[in-house]
C-alpha cells in the first residue's frame, strides 16, 4: 500500500497547527512536524512532501531542488516575503497564502497608531516618564498640531487591509487618498478614495500609511529621497514590513525633523535590537509586529493553510497563489 501523501509542518509552529491536522487526514494525507532547522530533516522532508503548510520561514532555491514532488507551500500569514517566488515558480511549486487573515486587526492598530500620533503620544509619554513635566511644559502651543477632520491619510498599497483603514480614517474625518498601481480604480471610487501616484502621496498625506507586500519593487522605497518629498508635519505609519523602509534614513529624518513622526509595528530586523536609536527618538513609537494579534487570528492562520494544503494533496490549489505564473508553468 502506497504512502498517503505528507503536508510538512515546521515543528516549532506544532503547538498552533496540531488541532488541524485531522484536515489533511480527512483528505487522505498525513502531517509531518519536522524540525527545519536540522539540515537532514529539513531534506528528508522536503524529499517527500507533497504540501508544506508554514509560518515566515525562508525557502530557496535549494529547497526546491530537492523537493521532487512538492507542489505547494502555504503560509499561515499574509507575507511570503521569505520565500523565494521565482524559485518557486521554476520548480513548480505553488505558492498560497492566507489573504483574509488579521485585517481588521491591522487595520484597527493602524488606526490606533495614526490616534497616536495625531495626540502626539510618543513624544507626551516619553517626556511624563523621563522627566514628569508640568502640563504647560509637556505641551508647545507653538507646535503644528492641528485636529483630526479634514487631515489627509495616505495609503500605500490599497489590498484588503488598506481599504479596512481607510473606510475607519473617513470614520474619523480623514481625507484619504490611495497610491497602488495595480487595483481597479472602481474599487477605490465605490469607497469615495482618491488614487494617486507615488511622489502625490508622499506629499499630500499628513499621515502616511504603509499596507505594501515585501518585495524587491518596495524594498527601501520609503528612503531618504522619499522623506524628503514629505510634508515637515506628516507622519509615517508601518504595520506591513519593516524592510519596505530605509531604516537610517527613517531615523535621519526623525533626528533632523524633516518629518514629524512614526508608528512603527515593524522595524528591519526583529526582534528590535536593544542599541536601535529609533528606541531613543521621542517623536517614534513602536510596538513589537503584534498589529496582526488576536485570539481568532491566531487560530485562523493555521487552520486555513492546512485547508489549502488538504486541496493541494487532492489535486488542487491554495485558494490565493502568490506565484500566478507557475500555474502557466504547470500546464505546459
Amino acid at each position: 500500500m502506497a504512502d498517503p501523501p505528507t503536508v510538512f509542518v515546521p515543528l516549532q509552529h506544532a503547538h498552533r497547527f496540531l488541532p488541524y491536522v485531522g484536515v489533511v487526514e480527512q483528505a487522505g494525507g498525513q502531517v509531518d512536524f519536522v524540525d527545519i532547522q536540522d539540515t537532514e530533516k529539513r531534506r528528508a522532508a522536503l524529499a517527500r512532501a507533497t504540501a508544506g503548510a508554514v509560518g515566515l520561514d525562508p525557502f530557496g532555491a535549494d529547497d526546491f531542488a530537492i523537493a521532487p514532488h512538492l507542489r505547494a507551500i502555504i503560509t499561515c500569514t499574509t507575507g511570503v516575503d521569505p520565500i523565494d517566488l521565482a524559485a518557486a515558480t521554476e520548480h513548480g511549486v505553488m505558492v498560497g497564502n492566507t489573504p483574509d487573515l488579521c485585517i481588521e486587526e491591522v487595520a484597527d492598530h493602524t488606526l490606533m497608531l495614526l490616534l497616536s500620533c495625531y495626540r502626539r503620544l510618543p513624544r507626551t509619554v516619553y517626556e511624563a516618564r523621563s522627566q514628569a513635566p508640568t502640563r504647560e511644559g509637556a505641551i508647545d502651543v507653538s507646535d503644528h498640531w492641528p485636529r483630526l477632520r479634514d487631515q489627509v491619510a495616505g495609503l500605500l498599497g490599497f489590498g484588503n487591509i488598506a481599504r479596512a483603514v481607510a473606510t475607519r480614517c473617513q470614520a474619523f474625518g480623514l481625507r484619504v487618498i490611495a497610491c497602488d498601481p495595480y487595483v481597479n480604480p472602481s474599487l477605490a471610487e465605490e469607497l469615495n478614495v482618491e488614487l494617486v501616484d507615488f511622489d502625490e502621496v508622499l506629499a499630500t498625506a499628513d499621515y502616511l500609511c504603509v499596507h505594501l507586500p515585501l518585495n524587491p519593487e518596495t524594498r527601501h522605497c520609503l528612503n531618504a529621497e522619499a522623506f524628503e518629498r514629505m510634508k515637515p508635519t506628516a507622519f509615517v505609519i508601518n504595520t506591513a514590513r519593516g524592510p519596505i523602509i530605509d531604516e537610517p534614513a527613517l531615523v535621519a529624518a526623525l533626528q533632523t525633523g524633516q518629518i514629524a513622526g512614526a508608528g512603527l509595528d515593524v522595524t528591519e530586523i526583529e526582534p528590535i535590537a536593544e542599541d536601535n536609536p529609533l528606541l531613543d527618538i521621542p517623536d517614534a513609537l513602536l510596538t513589537p509586529h503584534s498589529a496582526g494579534y488576536s485570539q481568532e487570528a491566531s487560530r485562523w492562520g493555521p487552520e486555513s493553510a492546512l485547508r489549502c494544503a488538504a486541496a493541494v494533496i487532492q489535486g488542487g490549489c491554495p485558494r490565493s497563489i502568490q506565484n500566478p505564473a507557475v500555474l502557466e508553468r504547470l500546464k505546459a
